[in-house]
């Protein structure tokens, strides 16, 4: 397991580009917390794919070598029955699936499975949506798309479907709104009356801090830019378990390899 210097956080966007709600987050381990140094929005997933494929790094002066785990708030893979029905006889692979999703519009894809589109993965509990849920599916298949794209552009790992060796990023599915609940981080979407923005910094507090207040504001103003904070601090606090699938054991390796595994922090398991 590679020794993480820094710790990313994306909250994702399938809408029609360019974007205003797809933000991108950096901290580093800073006396016992996370402290976010880079809070950024980006206006394209393509420009999200160079910077997690290293663009990152100029932000916040990193080295070639340094190794960051990065959080992602969109599901990583379909229900197996999905899966299983685009590999026809070959044995279901995530990979394949992933490159066959990249290669078709998402609305083609989700009309393809019209009695999946409630199914979930065994993963998806505590009020997580089926993938291809009508709100999601958008974000489901640009994601997997993303993910395809950006291994063919860096060295990545995505756990648990595509670990790499040595890769100095890797990659693991959170979900930021249910993570905050389990924190028990209050202060939810956008402030609703004046004052409240000077009072929500202290919900953020016990979990991390910021190199500068600009980026503070936007975490506790932008409902976007909050939620990319927080998926870098699930990636933060899962640093040393990311082994977390396969200690619980509740999904068998192989539809984890499959269908993957949305990371909590350890403490609420």
């Amino acid at each position: 397991m590679p020794e993480f210097a820094y710790f990313g956080g994306i909250d994702f966007s399938g809408a029609k580009e360019p974007l205003s709600n797809l933000w991108a987050a950096v901290g580093r381990e800073r006396e016992g917390k996370l402290e976010i140094v880079s809070l950024c929005p980006l206006p394209f997933r393509e420009d999200l794919r160079a910077h997690v494929a290293g663009g990152w790094r100029r932000h916040v002066e990193a080295g070639d070598e340094d190794a960051i785990l990065w959080g992602a708030d969109f599901p990583f893979g379909i229900p197996a029955a999905a899966a299983e029905r685009i590999c026809g006889e070959r044995k279901p692979a995530w990979a394949a699936v992933a490159a066959w999703v990249a290669d078709r519009p998402p609305e083609e894809v989700w009309k393809g499975f019209p009695d999946l589109q409630k199914s979930l993965r065994r993963t998806d509990t505590g009020g997580a949506l089926s993938p291809f849920d009508m709100r999601l599916y958008k974000q489901t298949l640009e994601g997997i798309r993303f993910l395809h794209e950006l291994r063919d552009e860096a060295e990545v790992s995505i756990r648990p479907q595509a670990e790499r060796g040595g890769a100095a990023t890797t990659v693991i599915e959170v979900y930021p709104s249910g993570a905050a609940k389990e924190l028990g981080i209050r202060g939810g979407r956008v402030p609703s009356r004046p004052g409240e923005v000077r009072a929500r910094p202290a919900a953020l507090k016990p979990f991390l801090t910021f190199a500068h207040p600009s980026m503070e504001a936007c975490a506790c103003t932008l409902e976007d830019a909050r939620d990319a904070c927080i998926a870098c601090l699930v990636a933060f606090l899962c640093r040393a378990d990311l082994e977390q699938p396969h200690r619980l054991g509740r999904v068998p390796p192989e539809l984890l390899a499959l269908e993957g595994w949305i990371y909590r922090p350890p403490a609420s398991l």
